[in-house]
């Protein structure tokens, strides 16, 4: 994809018209509602947009985006980097009324004037496709964390074991279900 920035908006009448492709990075600056869920200011977003007119004269936006950013891991609170991607399958409607009749695998993008926002439009892709829970894959965070897990499944601290096997087990509390079944 393009290293150029996307304008702000666009002329919905003329993007339509010449069916437009446009292609390049939006600066977090511009996306506030997205930056507020990340841990740091440090982010790459790419998008690729194609406007069309459909045989129903539906105004449609397709195209992708794909963004990498650092979030906040939920187990151990550090940085962590994920990558986001999306299709984006949209129509252009003037109101909320013409939702009803709209295609099943469009989405609606409510647009009342002629001015439309691109950075608006890409922001709620983007916190659309994000996850909801982030963590480090594996057990990385539980090694740094101090944590291990027991043969149960359950998660201690390397304190409440003792560092040993007789405090995994006493930590346990069906631990004493062991010796009957011998």
């Amino acid at each position: 994809m393009s290293n150029s920035p996307v304008p702000a908006y666009v002329d919905s009448r003329k993007v339509f018209l010449q069916q437009a492709e446009i292609e390049g990075t939006v600066p977090l600056e511009r996306l506030a509602r997205f930056r507020e869920s990340l841990a740091t200011d440090v982010a790459d977003v790419q998008v690729k947009l194609r406007f069309s007119t459909n045989q129903s004269k539906q105004q449609l936006i397709s195209g992708g985006l794909v963004a990498t950013v650092e979030v906040t891991c939920q187990r151990c609170l550090e940085p962590m980097r994920i990558e986001l991607a999306d299709n984006i399958n949209l129509a252009l409607l003037s109101d909320e009324a013409l939702v009803a009749g709209l295609d099943p695998d469009l989405d609606p993008w409510i647009c009342q004037n002629t001015k439309l926002d691109l950075a608006s439009l890409v922001e709620e892709q983007l916190m659309l496709c994000m996850p909801i829970v982030n963590y480090h894959p594996g057990e990385n965070c539980l090694d740094k964390l101090g944590y291990k897990v027991t043969e149960s499944g359950t998660k201690v601290t390397a304190s409440e074991t003792g560092g040993s096997e007789a405090g995994k087990d006493a930590a346990n509390p069906f631990a004493v279900l062991k010796t009957l079944k011998k």
